[in-house]
């Protein structure tokens, strides 16, 4: 029970952040053309995998034990919304920069703008090849494992979240050279751009990622851009 509360928690605000019903769509009849067209990949470290979506048992941490299990998906949205608030991870927590626990905010985000035009959708927020991971202690044990963290993202985004960032855990890598500029819990970004994408013009777009994890140096909610830049 315990378990299966926690990955609620997670997951909902995932999801209402991913697909929000504020997004604008409508339904349009498609043509037999354009049905005819219609396939489906899924690429998972630049390998092309068959089908909508693909599910997985690997050994993702490399501690040589196959302990997770991850779901891929065949998904590419573009989006525009616009979100008051957005509160993740409220808790009493250890930082080693900050040894006395405090209660505080994982994510504190307010005046959040996803996309950068409600006009013009060309400025919408991209994102595909989309994932979800969940990492078990002994994921064989099916009567005593137990969930250590989940993760929902993406490994191509491109365009501008900008909000409030009053707390922000993660960490934002300029250049995907594994040096970020932003690292750490509960970061005041104040109010700001994260602009991602390909920033550098090698064709690797900038990877997002949410993650909870219960233990670690990125306990709590934590957020990752591999390619993304911050302005005022």
């Amino acid at each position: 029970m315990r378990r299966a509360f926690i990955f609620m928690i997670f997951i909902l605000p995932v999801v209402l952040f991913a697909f929000s019903p504020c997004g604008h769509c409508e339904l349009e009849m498609m043509t037999d053309a354009e049905l005819s067209g219609v396939y489906a990949q899924s690429f998972y470290n630049d390998h092309a995998l068959s089908g909508f979506s693909n599910f997985i048992i690997e050994d993702f941490d490399g501690d040589g034990n196959n302990n997770t299990a991850l779901a891929i998906f065949n998904i590419y949205t573009t989006t525009y919304m616009e979100i008051d608030s957005l509160k993740l991870g409220y808790h009493n927590q250890y930082d080693y920069k900050n040894p006395t626990p405090t209660y505080g905010w994982d994510q504190d985000w307010e005046n959040i703008q996803i996309g950068g035009s409600y006009e013009d959708p060309s400025q919408d927020f991209q994102g595909s090849e989309y994932y979800l991971r969940a990492e078990f202690d002994d994921i064989s044990n099916s009567s005593g494992r137990s969930l250590e963290s989940i993760a929902f993202g993406a490994n191509n985004v491109k365009g501008d979240i900008s909000a409030d960032f009053n707390s922000f855990s993660g960490m934002i890598d300029n250049s995907d050279d594994n040096t970020p500029e932003y690292n750490g819990h509960r970061l005041n970004l104040g109010n700001a751009t994260i602009s991602a994408g390909d920033l550098n013009g090698d064709g690797d777009a900038s990877e997002f990622e949410m993650s909870l994890s219960l233990d670690g140096p990125e306990k709590g909610y934590w957020v990752k851009f591999s390619e993304a830049t911050v302005t005022p």
